[in-house]
């Protein structure tokens, strides 16, 4: 079944990718929107202009709403330019909280990063595997190791030269890195990339007669980040599950991919569905929230309390009502 995602999609959900480090998620990166609220009415919300404090920010209420209030029809959004230079740079690290604690540090330094994605040792076996049935033209096989991909973007060479000396520095001599590589043409930072952007489809074919997986989703601030991968790590070792763990280590979001089969018994989801939900209380436990990316849906609903208190979830259910008292739009879904 093919992945894919609508701009319409994007907003409902609050989603976003690997370049939000930079550029922020869709929450940041929506101007204004056009809706038909549940009785037909339709419904301008924002404006153009990059400054807007009229009323009520309904741009943000229908971001992340889920189908929840109202059907999105039109989306303004925000244009960034291409950077005129990029180069791309992956290392691996002995452990994969100092891989993540790597991470942290360049963000608290504020090395202007475009895109960080940090993978697990199992992810890289992972990809290895699947590579030799996908002759990926430019790609090589890859010590099995955590490893964090990198890029770096700016308005001349010498600023993304600086930029590069900034985390090798960092990674290199604080926390141990090796084999810093890098990439300027786009066909070898793609090649460079691949373990990343095939990790879904390796991560499926990494357990035989594996179909469909369960993504994990959860963010938290970057100081908490190591310990909570590292904890989901030993987790999926101790309870014998299959499962890579991979972050969006810029913005202190990761998952946990736990590859599924129609045949897996009742107890073997129950400890897939321990690792998930241990993930998340460490995760609200910490500060952060119980998705990041994915939205709330069926699944999370029951965390929104733990997350958010009563009250606050007491203050979804009005507007959800105010807005749908008939309860048409996406019913049972958030709230």
């Amino acid at each position: 079944m093919p992945i894919d995602a609508t701009l319409g999609g994007m907003v409902a959900c609050g989603a976003s990718g690997t370049s939000a480090v930079k550029y922020g998620t869709m929450r940041e990166n929506i101007l204004a929107l056009e809706c038909v609220l549940p009785d037909g009415t339709i419904a301008a919300c924002g404006t153009s202009a990059l400054k807007n404090s009229a009323g009520y920010d309904l741009v943000g209420l229908m971001t992340g709403s889920e189908g929840t209030l109202g059907v999105i029809t039109s989306v303004v959004v925000k244009l960034h330019p291409i950077p005129d230079n990029i180069t791309a740079a992956v290392c691996t690290f002995q452990t994969l909280h100092e891989a993540a604690e790597a991470v942290s540090t360049m963000m608290m330094m504020s090395v202007p990063v475009e895109r960080c994605e940090l993978l697990d040792a199992c992810s890289i076996k992972a990809f290895n595997l699947y590579r030799k049935k996908h002759d990926y033209e430019g790609s090589s096989e890859m010590d099995v190791k955590p490893t964090l991909f990198l890029e770096f973007s700016g308005p001349s060479p010498s600023t993304v030269e600086n930029q590069i000396n900034m985390a090798k520095s960092i990674c290199l001599d604080d926390f141990g890195a090796s084999n810093f590589i890098f990439a300027k043409e786009e066909k070898q930072r793609k090649a460079l990339w691949s373990a990343r952007h095939k990790l879904y489809y390796a991560s499926i074919n990494s357990r035989k007669g594996a179909k469909s997986a369960l993504v994990t989703d959860a963010c938290v601030p970057l100081t908490r980040l190591a310990d909570l991968i590292t904890s989901t790590a030993v987790d999926v070792k101790e309870l014998n599950v299959v499962g890579l763990n991979f972050g969006h280590a810029g913005d202190g979001n990761f998952h946990c991919i736990l590859p599924i089969r129609d045949d897996d018994s009742n107890e073997y989801m129950s400890r897939v569905h321990r690792v998930n939900s241990n993930l998340i209380q460490r995760t609200i436990d910490a500060g952060g929230t119980c998705t990041g990316e994915h939205g709330v849906g069926y699944g999370k609903k029951k965390y929104l309390v733990k997350q958010f208190g009563e009250g606050g979830v007491e203050f979804m259910r009005r507007v959800k009502k105010g807005i749908d008292p008939k309860n048409i739009m996406n019913p049972g879904k958030i709230v």
